[in-house]
């Protein structure tokens, strides 16, 4: 018995050390044990169904029949859609890819707007990106000082700052109201609008002469069959640092007298209308005579440009520049009126037998 027990004790203790050797020198047991999870673990890709929707509004308004792009985050394919009534495109892939989806507007043929894109995370279906072209501005910064000091004028560079906080890009070209005589514009570059925030310049040249002020807005236009005004800048003026004077005199060189059809008295003066300016370039002045004729409808005032017959005898007017005219005024019944206005300034007086009157002065 004893014999037997012994036997199997050391059966049981070479064993075991047999496994010990073996588990220390096998080099293909693994490292880690079997019940431990590989590393690392794959990715899963999450997958939403149903449809993600993209607005575009412009002018406050849904635009419709554009076309929007849209491409999901693995860029494996790129969406297209139009517009409906309601300025929304649908999209309804066969899934929506959770991630960053990337919506376009691109440039199209009867739509001013420019390539605009939207980046945007989509979780669940039914979410909506929205292009809106709201809010644009346009800002000029001036010269210093922004002033003309002589009849020679001079040019003015303003910094153009056209700003679209919308996510709906718009190009425009710049339009500038009316100028005084002998001032231009330009502008550069001629389109701005392409990224959110862009600058340019608007250049103002006085040439030739120049003795108006200009006051002026510019506005960015787009390029509509109908331009629409997306943004104005703040009204503007260059200002003029010297005084203009325009004078119309007239001085009665002789008299006469003569007798229409029907018997009336016609009154005839000959006299000069001077027209003598300083620091002035736009200074033509509307001269015009007042008849008192009655029926008598000799009536004219005879200038070294033509004749000048008054409807109903009533006389009639013509303009000036600077420099000394020969006229001839007949007038029925009275020697008449001379009346002359120059930039909204007006005044009349009558006409003298003798010496010289002064009609109208005018300093700007």
């Amino acid at each position: 018995m004893k014999k037997i027990t012994l036997t199997i004790f050391s059966f049981l203790m070479t064993f075991q050390i047999f496994l010990s050797f073996y588990g220390c020198n096998n080099k293909n047991s693994p490292a880690t044990p079997y019940d431990l999870p590989f590393s690392p673990t794959p990715t899963q890709i999450a997958h939403v169904y149903g449809p993600v929707m993209v607005s575009v509004i412009d002018k406050n308004l849904a635009v419709q029949g554009v076309t929007v792009l849209a491409i999901p985050p693995s860029g494996s394919a790129t969406f297209s859609g139009a517009t409906t009534t309601t300025g929304i495109a649908t999209f309804n892939p066969p899934y929506l890819e959770v991630g960053n989806w990337t919506f376009i507007v691109p440039q199209q043929t009867g739509f001013p707007f420019a390539p605009s894109t939207i980046t945007m995370p989509v979780s669940v279906a039914n979410e909506q990106a929205g292009f809106n072209s709201a809010g644009a501005t346009l800002q000029l910064t001036p010269p210093v000082p922004a002033a003309f000091s002589s009849t020679n004028g001079g040019v003015f560079v303003y910094g153009v700052a056209y700003n679209q906080p919308g996510s709906l890009l718009v190009p425009v070209h710049l339009s500038l109201s009316s100028l005084p005589s002998n001032w231009s514009w330009g502008s550069s570059p001629t389109t701005l609008g392409y990224s959110a925030s862009v600058t340019g310049a608007v250049t103002i040249t006085g040439a030739s002469c120049v003795d108006s002020s200009p006051n002026f807005t510019v506005t960015a236009l787009d390029f509509e069959p109908t331009p629409y005004p997306r943004a104005s800048s703040a009204p503007q003026t260059i200002s003029k640092n010297f005084t203009s004077n325009v004078t119309v005199s007239w001085n009665t060189t002789g008299l006469n007298s003569s007798f229409c059809n029907n018997g009336t008295a016609i009154g005839i003066v000959y006299g000069t209308l001077t027209v003598s300016t300083s620091n002035a370039c736009s200074s033509t002045a509307v001269v015009s005579v007042s008849m008192n004729a009655g029926n008598c409808c000799y009536s004219r005032f005879a200038t070294p440009n033509g004749t000048q017959s008054g409807a109903n005898c009533g006389g009639g007017g013509i303009q000036f520049g600077p420099g000394s005219y020969s006229c001839e005024i007949d007038s029925g019944a009275t020697w008449g009126a001379l009346n002359c206005s120059f930039k909204g300034n007006s005044n009349t007086v009558n006409v003298p037998t003798s010496g010289s009157v002064q009609i109208l002065s005018v300093n700007y």
